[in-house]
């Protein structure tokens, strides 16, 4: 059976005056429902809360019109049937207002038990928000989406899932970071020319961790050519973004210990 949600939303008409005095009756009298009333066929049953829309008018003890409940429809699954977890994914397009990136982006339920016969479930191996675009944006942002059901025939421990996004400051920094060596021979010693490269990144303001720690500069001894080695780099951040570096190469020299 699909949990029974502890809420639902219900929008109103009503004048402000009655708006107001709406509010001040809170908290409102638990809404009981007949599963007697439910409309079921072969692998799941329905019940309509349209149909007690006299007994949520009576709750507000002032005249209003109802426009919309959320959600109108509870389902039951007649059968235990067959679960398995899915991850939930968004799809998202978003445009940041210049300056800003996301520092962090979540979604809460992560992942959602779908039920049904095995022969519906098989291929489902992610369930869907409504898609998300956002343009300009550059404040944190939470967002109540939709999933969306790919098959009716089978049901769905949550309708909705809650899509968090955090958003940071870019700010440009530049940094001196020495240069590291791999696949070196023990063997000799080895001088860079210079010893270091230096970076100008852009990065979330208040990114946590020294400078040095958000970057891997090498060298790797296998890739020279002549007495020159190209400098490669590493990012250990998802939050920075590299504008550029110098040098691209350096000269290197190795002495016998």
């Amino acid at each position: 059976m699909i949990e029974i949600p502890k809420d639902i939303k219900v929008s109103i008409k009503a004048s402000g005056l009655k708006l107001f005095m709406i509010g001040l009756t809170e908290p409102f009298p638990v809404l009981r429902i007949d599963l007697n009333d439910v409309k079921s066929d072969a692998s799941r049953s329905k019940f309509y809360l349209s149909s007690k829309m006299s007994e949520i008018k009576k709750m507000f003890q002032f005249k209003a019109d109802i426009r919309r409940i959320q959600p109108d429809t509870i389902s039951f699954i007649n059968n235990e049937g067959t679960q398995k977890e899915v991850p939930v994914k968004v799809p998202l397009r978003i445009n940041y207002a210049k300056g800003y990136t996301n520092k962090l982006i979540t979604i809460d339920p992560a992942w959602v038990v779908i039920t049904g016969e095995a022969a519906d479930l098989e291929g489902i191996d992610t369930i869907y928000t409504s898609p998300l675009s956002l343009n300009d944006q550059r404040a944190d942002i939470v967002k109540t989406l939709s999933l969306i059901n790919p098959n009716n025939k089978i049901a769905l421990n949550s309708t909705v899932a809650h899509l968090s996004i955090s958003l940071g400051k870019l700010v440009e920094k530049e940094i001196s970071i020495p240069i590291k060596l791999d696949n070196a021979d023990e063997h000799y010693k080895y001088s860079f020319f210079p010893s270091k490269v230096k970076v100008k990144y852009s990065a979330v303001f208040g990114e946590s961790g020294a400078d040095t720690s958000l970057f891997r500069v090498f060298v790797d001894l296998s890739q020279r050519k002549n007495n020159k080695l190209s400098v490669n780099m590493k990012l250990l951040s998802e939050n920075i973004t590299v504008l550029s570096f110098e040098p691209k190469e350096v000269e290197f020299l190795m002495i016998k210990k």
